[in-house]
């Protein structure tokens, strides 16, 4: 069934000088109230020209081409930006909830990027008419129930893995701070350098190409994108793949041990970083990020990794983020600018070896993500709904 015949634009209603809660969509936990993401509201202080959503509609935002489009689950209104389309749900026919699953389907995945317009990454989007024309799988009441029941059943087993992964993220951290301080204020006395003076490799960005360039056939070059980012490495056998040429594949291609920098993004994601290695083939890297490569007779990659991922390194970020209303960016001075610590080599190798450690109980966890996404494949539904959760 078209969309179109599911949902009609909502009448848009701004927020004047009423109060409601602060709505902020992400892209993997959909539509959140703003004091949960944020130890501070973000928004504009005048949110009078915020649109009001109300509970049960879809909110359409951008790249909508990375799932940003949700329904609001909260049981009151709330206020969201003005740059989101809101549209009315037919409940009649179709389960909201059953609706935003749909929505992440593979094929309404693929649609959005091939029907997207815009110049700007971060900002591309569709045109109404676009949207309204896609097809949705729509199944019976009973049988959309049954979907929505299993999600939702799948969804609370994947939150308690997620709780156990943010426990061994705590667990490193606090024993990086046991053995070598807080890095603000190097109560240890350690060698302390700017990370630019510790570089083999200078930071350089990376690649945009158009979405036309972007395959779907198995060949071309893989990219890591956004949307694949991982803190603990990409999964590789995920990732999209595009057309490149081979100055582009030499000029961004990845090698074992480069630091890639998460530099465009919300405020909560920019200035993640992540370790590359065993790389399977060569892969490349977008344009929202950065890549470099530090010196290894002065620190293991990996330590590097780990100072940059710490609560010290998020503050510095935020604090010279260039900030925009949902986004926010840091430059490759910004990043060579931090400072670190560098302890001997015998300390780097005894953190690194605690943390492989922790990381070997997250592969038990991860290994019942896998099963949970098993359940979602094997029931038979994942072509209309995500086909993985984590």
């Amino acid at each position: 069934m078209r969309l179109g015949e599911l949902i009609s634009k909502a009448k848009t209603e701004r927020c004047g000088d009423r109060s409601f809660p602060v709505l902020s969509m992400t892209m993997h936990d959909g539509i959140i109230a703003q004091s949960e993401r944020f130890k501070k509201a973000i928004a504009s202080k005048d949110v009078s020209s915020y649109k009001v959503v109300y509970p049960g509609q879809l909110v359409v935002g951008f790249p909508i081409d990375e799932g940003v489009i949700y329904v609001q689950g909260f049981d009151k209104s709330g206020i969201m930006s003005p740059a989101y389309n809101v549209w009315d749900i037919d409940a009649s026919i179709v389960f909201p909830g059953y609706l935003e699953l749909a929505l992440h389907g593979p094929s309404c995945m693929a649609y959005y990027a091939d029907k997207m317009r815009g110049t700007t990454a971060r900002r591309r989007t569709l045109t109404s008419d676009n949207l309204t024309a896609m097809s949705i799988p729509l199944p019976d009441f009973s049988q959309q129930k049954r979907i929505v029941d299993i999600f939702g059943t799948v969804r609370a087993q994947m939150n308690v893995c997620r709780r156990q992964f943010s426990l061994f993220d705590n667990l490193v951290k606090s024993r990086f701070v046991e053995m070598f301080g807080d890095p603000s204020d190097n109560s240890r006395n350690y060698q302390v350098v700017s990370i630019g003076e510790i570089l083999s490799v200078q930071p350089s960005n990376g690649l945009y190409k158009p979405q036309k360039d972007y395959v779907t056939d198995g060949s071309g070059v893989p990219i890591i994108r956004i949307d694949s980012f991982n803190e603990e490495g990409p999964n590789y056998s995920a990732l999209k793949r595009l057309n490149c040429t081979q100055k582009e594949t030499e000029k961004y291609g990845l090698r074992d041990g480069d630091i890639v920098v998460n530099r465009v993004n919300s405020i909560g994601c920019m200035g993640k970083t992540m370790l590359i290695d065993h790389l399977p083939e060569v892969v490349v890297f977008e344009s929202n990020m950065m890549r470099m490569h530090v010196e290894e007779s002065t620190m293991f990659p990996r330590f590097l990794r780990h100072q940059m991922t710490s609560d010290y390194a998020k503050h510095y970020f935020e604090s010279h983020a260039k900030k925009a209303i949902g986004q926010a960016s840091i430059n490759q001075a910004d990043v060579k600018g931090l400072k670190v610590l560098v302890p001997p080599y015998v300390d780097q190798k005894s953190f690194l070896d605690f943390a492989a450690e922790v990381d070997k109980s997250r592969v038990v966890v991860q290994r019942q993500v896998v099963k949970y996404n098993d359940v979602i494949a094997s029931s038979g539904i994942a072509t209309i709904g995500r086909g993985e959760l984590v």
